[in-house]
């Protein structure tokens, strides 16, 4: 009797090891799943991706760890290319953690501030800023007569203040703008697409882009049409003078 009550024990206290055993195994890969592993990471400057005498249009792309030391920045509109977390500082001061979507637009005002990925992702964006407050003269042309005034389905207003406008149009295949004002401005191809184009200062004729390619206008009378294969997708970032 004492022999089978020695064994009893022996096997209860081997079953209780083995539950607690899985009970710790449950915990760590609960514990696991929900760690965020972030990779030390490097030091990471902008990349000029168009520049004139107007305006400069950088790309950031941190991987998770990198950072971008303290650095001045002008009046500045941000473009998120990715799904990102970023720890923020400005003047010095931790701001703690910004998390953006792709698509996302916000605007910043002149400082000095840096930035650093604490996510486990790619962290990108575009910087649209001025270069020179005189920009070129846009006369008749007026920002109230633009895209979004002949065209108000095609377009989403992303961001309208007293230096930008930024306008995502998403025209599909076969779907046409007619003729309106643009001031100056810069495009950035958010896809592949083929449109045909005219203004008051270029006969029509077609133009293809990829997606990421960017090129200035200057203020014009214009209209497009959509005579490819894929939606075309793409920014409108109006650069505003003060006075206007």
């Amino acid at each position: 009797m004492r022999k089978s009550y020695l064994i009893f024990i022996l096997l209860g206290s081997a079953f209780l090891l083995i539950l607690s055993s899985c009970a710790n195994e449950k915990k760590s890969e609960a514990k696991g799943s929900n760690t965020k592993v972030v990779q030390k990471g490097k030091e990471v400057s902008s990349k000029v991706i168009f520049e004139n005498d107007y305006a400069v249009v950088l790309k950031v792309s941190l991987n998770s760890g990198d950072f971008q030391a303290a650095h001045k920045g002008s009046n500045r509109v941000i473009y998120s290319l990715s799904d990102y977390s970023i720890d923020w500082e400005e003047h010095g001061k931790k701001l703690g953690d910004k998390l953006w979507k792709k698509g996302d637009v916000h605007f910043h005002e002149a400082e000095k501030h840096s930035s650093r990925n604490n996510g486990t992702t790619k962290a990108e964006w575009l910087v649209f800023s001025k270069k020179n407050q005189d920009l070129p003269d846009y006369s008749e042309n007026a920002i109230e007569h633009d895209v979004h005034s002949v065209s108000s389905s095609f377009v989403n207003v992303l961001l309208d203040n007293a230096d930008f406008k930024i306008t995502e149009v998403t025209l599909p295949k076969g779907g046409s703008v007619p003729m309106h004002s643009g001031i100056n401005r810069i495009i950035y191809s958010l896809s592949d697409y083929q449109i045909m184009y005219e203004s008051n200062s270029m006969s029509k004729g077609e133009k293809q882009f990829k997606s990421g390619d960017i090129h200035w206008h200057e203020a014009s009378q214009h209209a497009l049409q959509n005579n490819g294969e894929t939606v075309a997708k793409y920014l409108v970032v109006s650069y505003k003078q003060n006075d206007k």
